[in-house]
Order: C-alpha cells, then structure tokens, then sequence
C-alpha cells in the first residue's frame, strides 16, 4: 500500500501487488505481473432492476473513471510501476516488460482445457528459445503492440489506454448505504434497518457509505458484529 499524493485523497490510497506467475498455463508461468489499483475510490456506479421476477439478473453498471481523481491516480501508478520495473535493482530481473491486458484473448487462453494448454506449451516453448524471438511475441501475440514506452511518452495514449482496460478489485461495496432517511442515496439507517420497511435490515458490505481502502472482509465482519449488537440492544429495550 501507498500514498498518491494526489490533493484530496487520504493516506494509502493506493497498492501494488506482485503476482510470480500470471495465469495457470505454461505462458503464464513464465510471466509474473505487477498489478496495481485505487483503493479508495471516488468513481460510483449503478445497480438497477430490469424486472419485475426474481429470477432476473440486476444490471450492474460500475462506471468506473467515472470521476477523474481515479483516472489520474491509476495513470500516475501506471508511471510509477515503470520506474519501479527501471529500477537497478530489477532491470536485470524483470526482462522484457510489457503493459498487460485482460483482453478477450486472453479470457479465451486463459480457460482450463487440454487445447489451450497444448497451444501455450508451444508458444513458451518459442519464448524460451529465443531473446529476440520472446520479444517479438510479447510485442505481437501477447499485448496490442504498444510498449510501456508508448504509454509513457504519450499521455492520451495511456488516458485511452487506462480507461478502455481498467477493471475491479473483486471487492464492490456500498449499493445500498446507510446513511439518514433524508439522504435520498441511503437505504438503510445505522442499525442496518431499511427506510421505509419495517422488519427488514441489511446486514453486509452493501450499507458501507463508501469502499473502505483494501479488502472489504474484516470491516464486513464489524458491519454483521454492530447490526447484531442492534438487534439484541433493541429486543433487550422492548
């Protein structure tokens, strides 16, 4: 975790992980990535019902970049993960890199199956028989053609690039906030009680006004733990 610095955004706003491998083929194996993201966020989506039946799926629109503080901030990570791969001490370890994408190719190669491994077999075979030919890969088979460099040196190509690639932490929150019955945004009072209804609460990570900075499991457990306490406070006054 780190501090982007950026005016208004609080401490740790930021992170980068480091993964040894990248996916569970023999080309992902080969690959280790450095994935870095907004941890508090600013950018606010959309959850909306499509039908009346219980049976349809919710259309979820994240939005995400929606807001501009975190379109800056990951442009900005994406130009410190470079200085971090130029560093002394890593341009020797870290060969080769190159700006990923979870593209639809990659969603496809990156499916569990015999034809897929065998094909990823043969392409880190190429890999690892060659410096040049590694390269020529990466650069034509792997990514869009455009290098680090390219991003770096152009910043409406790294703006177009951030937004047309950016996805989410596995960790969405606050779709139905708590907050005051005149908040026209929140759904529930602090006691996790829905506004409007009597006898229904909510009682997880969707009544968190906001996205808590990092994983959302500990500060889950504390929302159960405070709504519980609630209820028992309440039955206890009754």
């Amino acid at each position: 975790r780190y501090s982007s610095g950026h005016d208004g955004c609080p401490l740790t706003d930021m992170a980068v992980s480091v993964l040894a491998k990248s996916a569970w083929h023999p080309v992902g194996q080969r690959l280790g990535t450095l994935n870095f993201w907004v941890n508090r966020i600013y950018s606010t989506g959309t959850v909306s019902l499509v039908s009346p039946s219980h049976l349809a799926e919710p259309e979820v629109n994240f939005d995400m970049l929606s807001d501009e503080r975190d379109a800056q901030r990951l442009k900005s990570a994406f130009r410190f993960v470079a200085r971090l791969i130029n560093h002394k001490a890593l341009v020797n370890i870290a060969l080769d890199p190159f700006p990923s994408t979870w593209t639809g190719r990659a969603k496809r190669i990156g499916k569990y199956n015999r034809l897929n491994y065998g094909l990823t077999s043969l392409l880190a075979g190429l890999m690892d028989s060659s410096s040049s030919l590694r390269r020529s890969l990466i650069r034509f088979a792997i990514t869009d053609g455009r290098s680090i460099s390219d991003l770096l040196t152009n910043d409406e190509l790294l703006d177009r690039f951030v937004r047309q690639n950016v996805f989410g932490n596995f960790h969405p929150t606050s779709t139905c906030r708590m907050g005051s019955a005149q908040d026209p945004t929140s759904v529930t009072d602090p006691s996790g009680r829905v506004h409007g209804l009597s006898g229904l609460r909510i009682a997880d990570a969707s009544v968190m006004p906001f996205c808590p900075r990092a994983n959302t499991n500990i500060p889950t457990i504390m929302v159960a733990e405070k709504m519980s306490d609630a209820i028992l406070h309440e039955r206890e006054q009754q």
